[in-house]
C-alpha cells in the first residue's frame, strides 16, 4: 500500500483537497494530513474545518512514497513561508518520490527549486511566478514529467487524482475508480 503525505495549511482549496484524497482512497491509497501548525485544526479558503492527522514536525517523511499540495492562494502562501515545508518538499524530489501540486501550489515547487529541469503547469494567474522556475511551462491541465505532477485548478482536480492514482496503483485501478465515480 502507497503513503501519501498531504501538506494542509489554512487557506486550502477545498474541492483540490477532498477530490484528490477522496480518489486516492477509493484506490487504496494511504494519506496521511499533515499540518504545519502545531494545531490541529486546519481551515479551508471557503471555511471547511478539517482536523490535521499529525503535525509535519512529527512524521518521518521515509515512511512515505510521496506528498501533495493542494492550492487556495492563502494557503499556498502559508505553504511557501513554511521552511519546513520547503524542506519536506526538497526531501520528498530528492528521494525521488512523487511531489504533486495543483493550482498555486507550483509556487511552492519553485521556491523550492526543484523544478528547473521539468515541464509544469499551474493556476493561469500565477504562471509568472513559476515559469521562469521551470524548464518547460504547459497549459495542459495535468501536466506529469518523470516524478512531478502538476495541474491547473479546482476544475483539474479529479483528473489530477486519477493519474496520480494511475502511478501509485496502476491503470486497471484508476479506471475502476474513475467508472465507479462516472468520470470523464
Amino acid at each position: 500500500m502507497h503513503k501519501i503525505l498531504f501538506l494542509m495549511a489554512d487557506g486550502f482549496e477545498e474541492i483540490e483537497f477532498t477530490a484528490v484524497y477522496d480518489i486516492l482512497i477509493r484506490g487504496g491509497v494511504k494519506v496521511t494530513l499533515a499540518g504545519i501548525y502545531n494545531d490541529a485544526r486546519v481551515i479551508g479558503a471557503h471555511g471547511l474545518s478539517i482536523r490535521a492527522d499529525a503535525a509535519l514536525s512529527e512524521l518521518y517523511l521515509g515512511n512515505y512514497q510521496g506528498v501533495f499540495l493542494p492550492g487556495g492562494s492563502t494557503g499556498v502562501e502559508n505553504l511557501s513561508d513554511s521552511d519546513e515545508v520547503i524542506q519536506s518538499v526538497q526531501n520528498f524530489f530528492t528521494d525521488e518520490k512523487w511531489v504533486t501540486a495543483i493550482c498555486a501550489a507550483p509556487k511552492v515547487l519553485a521556491k523550492a527549486k526543484v523544478i528547473s529541469n521539468y515541464t509544469v503547469t499551474s493556476y493561469p494567474s500565477v504562471r509568472s511566478e513559476v515559469e521562469p522556475h521551470c524548464k518547460k511551462y504547459s497549459e495542459e491541465r495535468v501536466v506529469r514529467d518523470r516524478n512531478i505532477i502538476t495541474s491547473r485548478a479546482a476544475g483539474t482536480a479529479e483528473e489530477f487524482a486519477l493519474e496520480f492514482l494511475k502511478v501509485l496503483e496502476g491503470e486497471s485501478v484508476s479506471e475502476k475508480v474513475r467508472s465507479q465515480i462516472l468520470a470523464r
